[in-house]
């Protein structure tokens, strides 16, 4: 005998007819003994979901949206998805299907299950670009130029473009700094110095002492000693004569020592929220600033990490192994396709806080979002590698009047699943372009494979190029032309500017060895500030290679030591010392027959010695140096040329 339940029926009727999946037993007897008069007529059931009528609902961005999902309020499709723009998805409902649902929860009191909203994934359609089909990349405009922002003299030098970056103001800051770390360490430890300690030895320091110190840390980096009182040494062999003319072994030694940049009073290293980078954040902003005042760059920009190295516990040290130092304090640098320091900033750890709060974005993206702030909006190119490059970055660079060019991942959000799995000859490349975003995917297989026979696959993003191939300028072993993409060729050529830098710095040995990070730090941002001011001086036509000109800028710096004789300061540079082409020369004649004479100098030494002829005028000679730039009049018979050339004051007799 069969009895039936025509409540449960339809409950269960309605509830299949509307759901994908069949109800559970304890979901219907939830259903068949639920109160209608109940304000809560809504249930949780399975997928979190709430039923209420007449609510806009937002899925999670997680969820996929489903395309019988449109179908539940009716046969008619009268659920609509308008997807106006990459953020807002709206939701509307034809008034024959609200009728419906009054109907239905007459019978059955269920509210019926609204669409899901559709994810910003879904958003990008991305199309395979046939041979025929040619892709327009957006030409964005350019509102100002490569320039120099800063005042240079007519005739700059090398220390004239030095000066741009490490100014007057930067180094009173360290002058500030020092003595008072200097003061407080003595105050501190007063009664447990020992009798001979250095320390006792101190006293207060001064701009030009401390741009002597600079010269001096800069010059060890051009003339390597394995140990730095070598450099001081009286022996035949290790002796330079520069470094004990211009300042003592002992001052230099407690000048490193107490070299300091900011105030240690003035943060609380107990607090777990403080800035890591305190001791060296002054100098990190100076720079910083410097950087964006003195030099507006060229259309072409990169974005790439560098490593200082340093092996000594610091909290924040990190281990890349694809970097020569492995070990060391990161920086994210932004910098011009040829190596000119634009910004950057210092990995500590806590890093998002200096980041722009872009939501949903993460850290990766930010980055090359924050350095670029001043130069959005202006047509620049920005390269990146795979370690940034995303497709919303793309298309966020994009609307900002940024173009973007960089490796991808393949398993990277929104990138097409299809050309990630496309196998490719040698040679062959594949293109997919998305029309609303305007961002072109590529595919790249190498002419030549990897060890062991593995495959050179390249994933590329870009926002500037076209889906057209270029010579490569190089040729196989037949003597074919390999072409690659367009997108591909410029990436080559404007990427390496932080490996640029980092190659050209690390054949300075200025780095030495050191339990202070900030110290190391510190110096390697003036390095990158010299190469930057070099890079400047070859923009303005210079000659000298960045060895000659950090020679010159560390001589100009030298010759500022109060140990050295006014004269000679005002005279002449240092780089008669260091050398090797000095050799005495006599002036050309002029003229011809009765009047031809030759040309005369005065005797660089004598006049600095005060020498005289018996009418008071200067000593003069024929007799020059052909190796010095400027090659000064120098008295051969009177040991003046010899003594110009191995002595830093050449003053004294």
């Amino acid at each position: 005998m069969c009895f039936e339940y025509p409540v449960l029926s339809s409950v269960v009727k309605t509830m299949t007819s509307r759901r994908r999946r069949p109800m559970s037993g304890v979901e219907v007897l939830e259903q068949l003994f639920h109160d209608k008069d109940s304000d809560d007529s809504d249930i949780e059931l399975g997928d979190g979901e709430s039923d209420a009528d007449d609510e806009q609902h937002v899925a999670d961005d997680q969820d996929a949206v489903d395309a019988d999902d449109s179908q539940l309020d009716g046969e008619d499709g009268g659920s609509v998805l308008n997807a106006g723009n990459d953020d807002d998805v709206a939701v509307t409902t034809d008034a024959n299907d609200d009728d419906d649902d009054d109907a239905d929860d007459d019978d059955a009191g269920v509210s019926p299950i609204p669409p899901k909203r559709s994810r910003l994934d879904d958003l990008w359609t991305w199309e395979k670009c046939d041979k025929d089909r040619k892709v327009q990349p957006p030409q964005l405009s350019v509102n100002q130029r490569e320039e120099l922002l800063a005042d240079i003299p007519d005739d700059p030098s090398p220390y004239d473009f030095f000066k741009l970056y490490v100014t007057d103001d930067l180094l009173d800051l360290m002058v500030r700094e020092t003595n008072r770390y200097a003061a407080q360490y003595i105050a501190d430890n007063i009664g447990s110095l020992k009798p001979h300690s250095i320390v006792h030895k101190w006293k207060e320091t001064d701009r030009e002492e401390m741009s002597v110190l600079l010269g001096l840390l800069l010059h060890i980096g051009l003339l390597y000693k394995p140990r730095l009182s070598m450099y001081w040494s009286t022996d035949e062999l290790f002796y330079t004569p520069v470094f004990s003319s211009v300042m003592s072994r002992d001052r230099f030694l407690i000048l490193t020592r107490f070299l300091h940049f900011a105030d240690n009073s003035c943060c609380d290293v107990s607090d777990p929220n403080r800035d890591r980078l305190y001791k060296i954040r002054p100098v990190i902003d100076f720079i910083k600033s410097r950087c964006r005042d003195v030099y507006y760059p060229s259309t072409e920009l990169c974005v790439d990490e560098s490593l200082v190295l340093f092996k000594g516990r610091l909290s924040f040290r990190q281990f890349i192994k694809t970097k020569r130092a492995r070990f060391g304090i990161k920086i994210y640098q932004l910098c011009t396709s040829g190596g000119i320091l634009l910004d950057f900033l210092v990995y500590h750890g806590h890093s998002s806080a200096e980041l722009m709060q872009i939501p949903e974005f993460s850290i990766t993206e930010k980055i090359p979002i924050t350095l670029l702030q001043p130069y959005l909006n202006n047509g620049h190119i920005l390269f990146t590698d795979n370690f940034y490059t995303t497709p919303r970055l793309a298309h966020y660079l994009l609307q900002n009047g940024t173009a973007l060019v960089g490796t991808v991942r393949p398993n990277r959000k929104n990138f097409p699943k299809q050309l990630a799995s496309t196998c490719l000859e040698k040679g062959e490349a594949e293109y997919f372009y998305t029309q609303f975003q305007r961002v072109l995917a590529v595919k790249y297989r190498a002419t030549k494979d990897k060890a062991q026979k593995k495959q050179k696959i390249v994933h590329l993003l870009s926002t500037v190029h076209s889906n057209s191939m270029e010579n490569s300028g190089k040729s196989d072993k037949d003597g074919t032309v390999i072409k690659k993409p367009s997108c591909i060729v410029a990436y080559n050529h404007s990427m390496g500017g932080v490996d640029l830098m980092d190659q050209q710095l690390d054949s300075l040995l200025v780095l030495r060895k050191s339990y202070k990070w900030y110290k190391k730090l510190f110096l390697r941002l003036i390095l990158q500030c010299a190469l930057s001011a070099h890079k400047l001086y070859k923009l303005k036509g210079g000659k000298l290679d960045f060895l000659n000109f950090l020679h010159d800028v560390c001589s100009s710096l030298l010759v500022r030591s109060p140990k050295l004789n006014q004269n000679v300061k005002k005279l002449d540079s240092l780089s008669r010392l260091t050398g090797r082409n000095h050799f005495p020369g006599k002036r050309h004649y002029e003229g011809t027959g009765s009047k031809r004479t030759t040309k005369v100098k005065q005797c660089r030494v004598c006049y600095a010695r005060g020498i005289r002829t018996s009418k008071s005028r200067p000593i003069e000679t024929t007799w020059i140096c052909k190796g010095c730039p400027s090659q000064p009049g120098l008295c051969v018979e009177t040991n003046c040329f010899e003594d110009y050339h191995t002595k830093v004051d050449y003053s004294f007799v």
